[in-house]
């Protein structure tokens, strides 16, 4: 994504106007584009075309826009998205320049949007979401455009991107308006609503009291919307759920309301089964399942207690419940062994299978990662300790302080963790370095790839590894990096059959042995040091938000919390060679970033120019000039285009 601004470039420093935005309100409904009377657009084409060494003055097209470009969006299926700052949104076809479409109103209540300052947000490049799906590229004909404040403002709306038709909105759904702050909205749970990739389908959920009727009943309302088409499969007005529904092994969805859960037929919108909670007038408080979502844990209020029941998450049958004593709702680990129960004095262990409370500890606070095996329970402590409990006593096995420490992942040989400076450093299972102090990767600025769930290449220090997830190897497989103009690299990447390491005027590739493929060197333009470094941001910026939407729509189910991330790599190291270990590395591999052309600004002969480089040949296949000291653009390295904004009401696309 792009973001259109002045840059200062005297002192370096982001000017206010160099942010994004987005989106409105779903009480709006457009079923045809439109073209709106407050911009004139202009479409200019050129016949264009010119080989590697060739260089080009015109552009493939040209857009000139009546009101300001404030940002623009390339997608996977050449759409490219451009909003203005009337907050109006518009469909270009990347190849022809050709308006597609035009909406003035779509995320208007985005202009309300406050940060943690209490200052307005402006434009930011996640108010849009186009959606991914590595094995139909006709999904990314779809995004989706939600915000919320938690307060005043919510938006939940899907557009097909190519014809700008409105798919969805709570409104086009049919749920129910209601108003409890500010003007009366179609109302739905923001967190249990959204896009399910595994069904390609939306769902849209609420729940409310009916304030219009004698003694306020509780009311409940889910829809499942097929995405292609935009009509409603089915809905139930007996469920809610406060989380996004999570999809089954055998495609069946999980739903948590705050009174009833259920297993829901994801084909007919029927329950299989239901499990209510006791009394009316309480709510589940907490919830948590198991990563295979055999068992899932509930506490509510019962009487004068409150009480932890387990339910049988293939029958919805209860298997046991037991009695808490706690003030507060307290926080559930669910583990394929049982459940660790967070109160505020202690932290228990009840059974599985009995609900026998096997063991409590004293009160431990942060994220509980269970090791496999008989390796014990990690709690990572206040960003200070790693402390490893025994599974079948609770003692305390070992711990480790170190400051600033944050759980990284979870390898075959043990816990890869980041310290306060940035560092990697490896603990084994049982509690010794495996990369003791003096041989952890050293930070910071350390830049990762992680082509494959049991390998992963660092860069850091001049230096390039090769990390064996699996047994914790770690190997030097290029002893020292030196980049031309003294630049230090800011980007790593890997392109499907190779690494790039990057910084704004030098590519280097290589394999994953460290045999070096290609090395090159581009001279820096002749412009400020803050114009590039302004501009190199929002290059790897793109890089890197593509890569992080690609994995995130990729992630298995909708349990997303570190936790359970941790579990699923604990899972992997597990079952390496069985079906769970080949589904998620299919998974993973898929949701790989697929951009193949990196655009480096340089002195072209003619002028400052882009010349468009293969991320695996290291070949250039193509030079622009774009007569520009200090260009802004956009680029989309998969499809190899660039938009370039000479005045801030035009656009030029070139094809490469």
């Amino acid at each position: 994504m792009l973001f259109f601004a002045h840059i200062n470039t005297t002192n370096g420093v982001f000017p206010p106007e160099l942010q994004v935005d987005s989106f409105d309100q779903n009480l709006f409904i457009m079923k045809k584009p439109y073209t709106t009377t407050r911009m004139m657009f202009l479409t200019l084409l050129a016949a264009w075309s010119f080989g590697t060494n060739g260089f080009a003055q015109e552009p493939a097209w040209k857009l000139v826009l009546e009101k300001e470009i404030e940002w623009t969006l390339h997608t996977h299926n050449k759409i490219l998205l451009v909003g203005t700052t009337d907050w109006g949104l518009h469909g270009v076809d990347a190849n022809s320049g050709k308006l597609l479409w035009s909406n003035d109103d779509l995320y208007n209540s985005a202009k309300a949007l406050k940060g943690p300052d209490g200052k307005k947000l402006g434009y930011t490049p996640d108010l849009i979401r186009v959606l991914q799906d590595p094995s139909d590229p006709l999904v990314s004909d779809y995004a989706i455009v939600k915000y919320t404040d938690n307060i005043m403002v919510k938006n939940f709306v899907v557009i097909n991107i190519r014809t700008g038709e409105l798919v969805m909105n709570p409104k086009m759904a049919g749920m129910p308006v209601v108003k409890v702050i500010g003007p009366e909205v179609a109302t739905f749970h923001y967190d249990g609503s959204d896009y399910l990739p595994d069904l390609k389908g939306i769902i849209i959920t609420a729940s409310w009291e009916d304030l219009a009727t004698p003694g306020k009943p509780y009311m409940q309302m889910t829809k499942f919307i097929d995405l292609e088409s935009g009509k409603v499969s089915w809905e139930n007005d007996q469920i809610s759920s406060k989380f996004l529904p999570v999809v089954t092994d055998d495609k069946n969805l999980i739903f948590i309301g705050e009174k009833t859960a259920a297993k829901i037929d994801a084909k007919t919108g029927k329950p299989i089964w239901s499990f209510e909670v006791a009394e009316k007038k309480n709510n589940f408080e907490a919830f948590d399942a198991n990563i295979r979502l055999t068992e899932g844990y509930f506490y509510q209020k019962k009487g004068n207690q409150g009480v932890v029941t387990a339910v049988d998450l293939k029958t919805g049958k209860s298997l046991w419940e037991k009695p808490l004593s706690t003030k507060d709702a307290p926080v559930l680990t669910a583990e394929n062994f049982g459940v660790i129960v967070a109160d505020e004095k202690d932290f228990t262990l009840f059974e599985a299978e009995t609900g026998n409370i096997k063991w409590t500890a004293k009160k431990l606070s942060g994220i509980v990662v269970d090791l496999g095996k008989d390796w014990g329970i990690a709690v990572g402590e206040k960003d200070k300790y790693l402390t490893v409990l025994d599974k079948n006593t609770g003692e305390e096995k070992w711990s480790q302080k170190v400051k600033g420490i944050k759980i990284d992942q979870l390898t075959g040989a043990g816990i890869m963790y980041v310290n306060e400076e940035g560092s990697v450093g490896l603990f084994g299972f049982d509690g010794k370095p495996v990369w003791g102090e003096k041989d952890m990767i050293k930070g910071p600025g350390v830049l990762r790839a992680k082509p494959s769930l049991d390998q992963e290449i660092f860069y850091a220090d001049e230096k390039v590894y090769h990390v064996n997830l699996v047994t914790g190897e770690k190997e030097v497989i290029i002893d020292k990096v030196e980049f031309e103009e003294k630049e230090v690299p800011d980007n790593l990447e890997f392109t499907g059959s190779n690494f790039v390491l990057s910084s704004s005027q030098n590519m280097l590739g290589f394999d994953e042995n460290g045999t070096i493929l290609y090395k090159d060197h581009w001279a820096s333009p002749k412009i400020s040091l803050a114009g590039r470094i302004a501009m190199r941001t929002m290059q790897v910026a793109m890089v890197a938000m593509a890569s992080a939407a690609a994995y995130q729509q990729g992630a298995a189910g909708n349990l997303t919390s570190l936790g359970k991330q941790y579990g699923y790599q604990r899972e992997f190291f597990e079952d390496m060679s069985g079906a769970f270990g080949d589904v998620a590395n299919q998974r993973f591999k898929a949701s790989l970033n697929k951009g193949l052309y990196s655009f480096i600004l340089t002195d072209v002969g003619e002028g400052v120019g882009l010349v468009k480089v293969d991320k695996v040949s290291g070949k250039e296949e193509g030079k622009i000039v774009l007569n520009d000291k200090e260009p802004i653009y956009d680029s989309d390295p998969e499809n190899g285009m660039i938009f370039y904004k000479p005045t801030r009401k035009e656009v030029y696309g070139y094809l490469f």
